[in-house]
């Protein structure tokens, strides 16, 4: 979560090297901003997750104003991507359809693809660890766990709990296919 101006830097470092962007060249990060949507919508989240949890004089006036522009941007490029559910080093590789659930909580270098989707089901929502990747089209759903380390094939369905760490699922529902 992003309670300082350090931990604002902090993570916006690290989802500039998970998009592979030099976050200390300002060259880089001007071309990245003009260039890369995705990026754009980074900034955007991390900005108003910053004003969010501040406690500043003007903070709820400027989380008010980055929370309408980060839901804008978002919709314009297809992410229902919720505050305060990602940890850093966030990649977004495409465009397109990502619904996250506000009850979720994903670890800290997560790569999404196109149609994903993490949702909240039986009143409980997925716990994603850390270093994970959901190829395009995966469903995680419901109150489960998945350990560090965990890829999901593309269009996989997870609807059960997988805490063990470096593997790989697949399936329709998904199943352990390698121990990585």
């Amino acid at each position: 979560m992003i309670l300082t101006r350090k931990d604002y830097n902090t993570f916006l470092a690290a989802d500039a090297k998970a998009m592979d962007i030099n976050y200390f060249s300002f060259k880089e990060r001007l071309k990245a901003h003009i260039t890369n949507p995705k990026w754009r919508f980074i900034k955007k989240l991390r900005r108003a997750e910053y004003y969010k949890n501040s406690k500043g004089p003007f903070a709820k006036l400027l989380f008010a104003y980055y929370y309408i522009v980060y839901k804008q941007y978002g919709m314009k490029l297809g992410f229902t991507i919720p505050m305060n559910v990602l940890g850093k080093g966030m990649s977004l590789p495409h465009y397109g359809t990502i619904v996250i659930s506000k009850y979720a909580k994903i670890g800290d270098n997560a790569r999404i693809h196109i149609c994903v989707n993490i949702g909240a089901s039986n009143g409980g929502a997925p716990v994603i660890g850390d270093n994970c990747y959901m190829g395009p089209g995966a469903k995680i759903f419901g109150a489960i766990k998945l350990g560090n380390n965990v890829k999901i094939g593309a269009n996989s369905v997870v609807n059960k709990s997988f805490e063990e760490d470096n593997i790989l699922l697949a399936g329709v529902p998904a199943k352990i296919v390698k121990r990585l």
